[in-house]
């Protein structure tokens, strides 16, 4: 559909115990990171994430929190 845009996130769970979970949800385009504390809450998080989504000049429409700072972009490796 025209429009639509594609958002690639990575989901890392940590078991905490029977029935807990924790963990950091990371945008992969942006590098920001939410932390969350079940799994229930996963969802809600990654809503709240796209809220941010970058415009066309590739900066956040709204408020990125302090403690989640964009990643630098990494060189790509050659093959040996």
């Amino acid at each position: 559909m025209r429009g639509d845009r594609r958002a690639s996130f990575v989901v890392r769970v940590v078991q905490a115990g029977p029935g807990r979970v924790s963990g950091v949800i990371e945008r992969v385009a942006t590098g920001a990171k939410e932390a969350f504390t079940s799994v229930e809450s996963i969802g809600g998080v990654i809503a709240q994430m796209l809220k941010r989504e970058p415009d066309a000049a590739g900066e956040a429409t709204g408020p990125m929190p302090a403690s989640s700072p964009p990643r630098p972009k990494k060189a790509m490796r050659r093959p040996t």
